[in-house]
């Protein structure tokens, strides 16, 4: 029981800073027009390629030749760098966990927020795809040690516990406001019908052609294709890699535990039990 109180305990005190300093949404609301929020290694780049494509087919402007690198960022970017055109929407683009002022004063009405969407993926998956990127550089260890950093996790370091936050912060945050949740399995079972929820969501209605213009840059491939040489970042593990990395029996049954102890929230990936979901 001592352990889990300090496991705990240790989350409380990295989400009472995400509270106090992870103010993101707010700073910049009043400069969008909506807001893209993506767990991290959950087809970001995808999904920002998809939807750039199509709002500039539906304008009639320069669609983007780059998923990654600064020509990425047109349509769909850190509100502090701006956008390309003005007469397209300003959407921003973050991997915020917010904090919990989202959803206190979103159930009072005091504070109004932009249109948002959040992109989710199984976390298990997330990580899987996180170590493969990252093992060598972050001196990760074996893959048993990525699962089993302790709480709360180093800020410069994605573990369960991030995805953990993440979770549970835009499943509380979804409770009181008007968020869409998407996930990352639609990106390749639909891509065309989720580029369009996601520009209704933020007060565009696409025409069929928009969407297969969107729909024609999809996939892995797509995004390899146009990576910019000069974005230094490895966005998609090679796939051979990728496959080659998989949980262990005992893995998966560590990640069950953590996550019936600490998440709140999965978004219908079947991650916690029934009763135990918000």
């Amino acid at each position: 029981m001592a352990y889990l109180t300090t496991e705990s305990l240790r989350l409380a005190l990295r989400d009472l800073d995400s509270d106090v300093s992870s103010h993101h949404l707010t700073r910049y609301a009043g400069k969008v027009d909506g807001y893209l929020v993506t767990a991290k290694n959950s087809g970001t780049h995808g999904l920002r390629f998809m939807l750039s494509t199509a709002i500039a087919h539906h304008l009639e402007l320069p669609a983007p030749t780059r998923s990654s690198g600064p020509d990425s960022n047109a349509f769909i970017g850190h509100p502090k760098n701006g956008w390309a055109y003005d007469r397209a929407p300003k959407i921003g683009s973050s991997h915020n966990i917010p904090s919990r002022l989202i959803s206190v004063l979103g159930a009072t009405d005091i504070m109004q927020l932009p249109p948002t969407v959040v992109l989710v993926r199984d976390i298990r998956e997330a990580l899987l795809s996180y170590y493969v990127k990252w093992a060598e550089r972050y001196e990760l260890g074996t893959l048993s040690d990525y699962i089993r950093r302790p709480a709360p996790g180093e800020k410069r370091i994605d573990d369960v516990w991030w995805f953990i936050r993440f979770f549970n912060r835009w499943g509380e945050a979804r409770a009181t406001r008007d968020i869409l949740v998407v996930r990352h399995e639609q990106l390749k079972s639909d891509p065309g019908a989720l580029v369009r929820r996601v520009w209704a969501h933020w007060g565009v209605t696409l025409t069929d052609a928009d969407v297969a213009a969107a729909a024609a840059v999809s996939g892995r491939d797509a995004v390899v294709r146009t990576l910019d040489p000069d974005h230094a970042e490895t966005i998609v593990p090679e796939r051979a890699r990728r496959d080659a990395v998989v949980l262990s029996a005992e893995d998966e049954v560590y990640l069950a535990e953590v996550f019936g102890r600490h998440l709140k929230y999965d978004f219908g990936y079947g991650l916690i039990a029934p009763a135990g979901r918000h």
